[in-house]
């Protein structure tokens, strides 16, 4: 959980390449935002992670700066957080990934971050899994049909929103198959305070496609809203009540 780590018992360096791992790609000014440093610290801590090759640079296509943990980096924080799986970098799905943290940054900076959890692409894949596997479904049965949200938030009561970020390159087979795998998780899941799916895209025209695409799947069980970029933070807040597609 990406927001743990300003306050958390660790050291700085510890800090850093956590909030980088969980974030998979980050900006410097997120990072600030995220870790709460100055820009002199922070800075600093790049650069350690630089000298000891740890780091990736690349730029977003506004030309800024984006940061991501090289091989090294991301094998320091899979021992950090106890993870014993496959080293992978960002590299492939920087814009992808830019995308979904900015839901979370939008949020924080227009309403803080008290009381406020966030779960990475992997544990809110966890969290389903073991809200199905609660309910008796077996494990063969749960990776046959597992789903991976972006991204999940918890927020102070407002409950459980899991998140996607559709930046416009699924197709309509693509997007109805994960609709369909959605369905699956949630029934199982049988849990009413993780019922939410919010779809941010890039664009009002996407979103109300992919509001007509859930439209045509006749299913009215779980909740799937869709917003262009920007407009979700103020539904996450509870402030607006319905979509904007």
């Amino acid at each position: 959980m990406i927001l743990n780590w300003a306050n958390g018992e660790y050291t700085d360096m510890e800090k850093i390449v956590g909030s980088i791992h969980d974030a998979g790609c980050i900006r410097r000014s997120d990072l600030m935002e995220i870790l709460q440093w100055k820009r002199s610290k922070t800075d600093a801590h790049l650069l350690k992670l630089r000298q000891r090759e740890m780091l990736i640079t690349r730029r977003d296509h506004h030309s800024e700066t984006v940061y991501m943990l090289a091989e090294n980096g991301v094998r320091f924080a899979h021992q950090l957080i106890g993870f014993d799986g496959k080293v992978v970098t960002m590299e492939a799905q920087i814009s992808h990934q830019l995308g979904v943290n900015d839901i979370l940054m939008r949020y924080i900076r227009a309403h803080g971050r008290e009381g406020v959890r966030s779960f990475s692409t992997r544990e809110a894949s966890d969290e389903l899994f073991n809200l199905r596997k609660k309910q008796g479904n077996n494990d063969a049965e749960i990776r046959r049909t597992y789903i991976r949200p972006d991204a999940a938030m918890w927020v102070p009561g407002k409950g459980m929103y899991l998140l996607e970020f559709d930046n416009s390159t699924e197709s309509s087979r693509q997007i109805r198959k994960k609709y369909s795998l959605y369905i699956t998780n949630l029934f199982e899941a049988k849990d009413p305070r993780v019922n939410r799916v919010v779809w941010v895209a890039p664009t009002v025209e996407r979103a109300q496609w992919l509001q007509q695409r859930w439209m045509e799947m006749n299913e009215r069980s779980i909740e799937m809203l869709f917003f262009s970029a920007g407009e979700e933070t103020s539904y996450l807040a509870g402030i607006k009540e319905q979509q904007t597609v």
